[in-house]
């Protein structure tokens, strides 16, 4: 079985189906596509876990970089400025790059307030 190719811009294959896709967090085959999804965005998939007991409900599939224009979009660049640390570490300080990896996760599950300025621009 030859496996499926994906090209930027093209719509996801789970939007070709109607059968129940895998979780990621319950492992299960209960996900669906949300009524949040957006049919005419290719590079974000937002899917529902339909298990009672699975606590991860709403799910957001972002495509980060995609070899055409996923670092240009709004959602991207915010991910990326939460990601990315207050003081940047040198080049050169190898253990200080290691430990902001390290840090990466706890950015992200921060629950401190957090102001971004992300701009989109319609037409580009």
């Amino acid at each position: 079985m030859a496996e499926a190719e994906w090209e930027a811009g093209e719509a996801p294959w789970a939007r070709q189906g109607t059968e129940h896709l895998l979780c990621y967090f319950c492992g299960g085959r209960t996900a669906i596509l949300s009524s949040g999804d957006r049919p005419d965005d290719p590079g974000r998939l937002e899917l529902y876990c339909d298990n009672q007991m699975c606590d991860a409900r709403e799910v957001v599939v972002l495509v980060k970089r995609d070899g055409a224009g996923a670092h240009d979009r709004a959602d991207v660049r915010a991910l990326h400025e939460v990601d990315r640390p207050r003081e940047t570490p040198s080049a050169r300080d190898v253990m200080a790059r290691y430990e902001d990896n390290k840090n990466i996760t706890a950015r992200r599950l921060s629950t401190t307030s957090l102001a971004l300025v992300v701009e989109a621009h319609e037409g580009k």
